[in-house]
């Protein structure tokens, strides 16, 4: 009967590299499950960022439109005569509505501020992500286990920033949102 082949002994330095490529590996997994995640809400908060701000000009078109007949329903009516009897309702209608227009087009404006608040905070997991899976993969060519760790402050922020987009936290950095934007 043969025996097992001996396995040969791994050095100290190998066992500490082994821990170090296990480490960034499964940084690495974590990073891009949640880059994914991410990427792909940040994709439908852009969508409808996009629909706000068109039903948002759409409706305030609408508005200047609807205006704009009033004022002329206004000018009938100072002038007189047959257009007069006329322009009473049209004015009440276009009165009623250029106010619901507006309240219309200032929802719109709402939805698109608070998506683009929710798109900053995804954009900037984004970022954080990148840098963390930079650092992390730096780490490993360097074998250096503070640059891990840079690597994993960097990741932890970005996961908080998209936890707080999923969960709509108020967890927002103006001044560094300002200065990026």
């Amino acid at each position: 009967m043969s025996e097992a082949p001996e396995l040969p002994e791994l050095e100290e330095s190998e066992i500490h590299d082994k821990k170090l490529n296990r480490a960034v590996a499964t940084t690495v997994v974590i990073l891009s499950v949640t880059m994914a995640l991410t990427n792909i809400k940040d994709g439908n908060i852009v969508q409808n960022m996009q629909a706000a701000q068109a039903t948002q000009v759409d409706t305030w078109n609408e508005y200047q439109a609807t205006k704009l007949k009033l004022h002329m329903e206004e000018i009938a009516q100072l002038q007189g005569g047959p257009a007069a009897a006329k322009a009473g309702p049209q004015i009440a209608k276009y009165t009623k509505e250029t106010v619901e227009l507006k309240a219309q087009a200032l929802a719109a404006k709402a939805d698109y501020d608070h998506n683009n608040y929710r798109d900053d905070q995804f954009d900037l997991s984004d970022g954080l992500a990148s840098i963390a899976l930079a650092t992390t993969a730096i780490s490993a060519l360097v074998e250096m286990w503070s640059l891990l760790y840079v690597g994993w402050a960097a990741g932890a922020l970005s996961i908080l920033f998209m936890a707080a987009g999923f969960a709509q936290l108020p967890i927002h950095p103006d001044a560094l949102i300002g200065f990026l934007t």
